[in-house]
């Protein structure tokens, strides 16, 4: 064997050798654990764990259901049908948990409703949109909208959209 190809071996061994002791001491030894194919394997079991001990603090919809099934079956005819009860309501699995001690806050400021309704023109055209600072008088879109159905006015007109 010439002497440059032993060198060249020599310093490609010692390469390999330093990136596996490396490799030992840098990755955690849960690393890729959970599955058995190549697919989702980049995070560490420990850390799965760990996020496991957290509480839980959302409900499902399914949950709220449960005891609240009028309000949901009202929220699944609306407009507002695709979103979570806790997108208004805030996490809610305490309330699930303790119901009776327990409320969700809810809020019912405009800014709640300006997160998605003021109007921005990268949003959908049929989107509901407004200049919230002229809608409504400044008063709380809730005094006037049913935040279920919104398009179910309080005073009873419903204009169908």
């Amino acid at each position: 064997m010439r002497a440059a190809t032993r060198r060249f071996l020599l310093i490609y061994l010692t390469f390999v050798l330093v990136f596996l002791m490396l490799r030992t001491v840098i990755v955690p030894p849960t690393f890729g654990e959970f599955t058995d194919d190549y697919t989702y394997r980049w995070f560490r079991g420990d850390s799965v764990r760990e996020i496991m001990q957290y509480d839980m603090k959302f409900a499902t919809k399914e949950m709220c259901e449960q005891c609240h099934p009028e309000k949901v079956e009202f929220l699944n005819r609306g407009k507002h049908s695709t979103l979570s009860c806790e997108t208004c309501h805030g996490p809610s699995m305490k309330h699930v948990e303790n119901p009776t001690t327990y409320h969700p806050e809810i809020d019912t400021t405009r800014e709640l409703c300006k997160l998605c309704h003021e109007f921005n023109p990268t949003r959908p055209e049929d989107f509901p949109q407004k200049f919230t600072d002229e809608h409504g008088y400044g008063l709380a879109c809730v005094e006037c909208h049913n935040p279920h159905s919104p398009w179910v006015f309080k005073r009873g007109v419903d204009n169908g959209q």
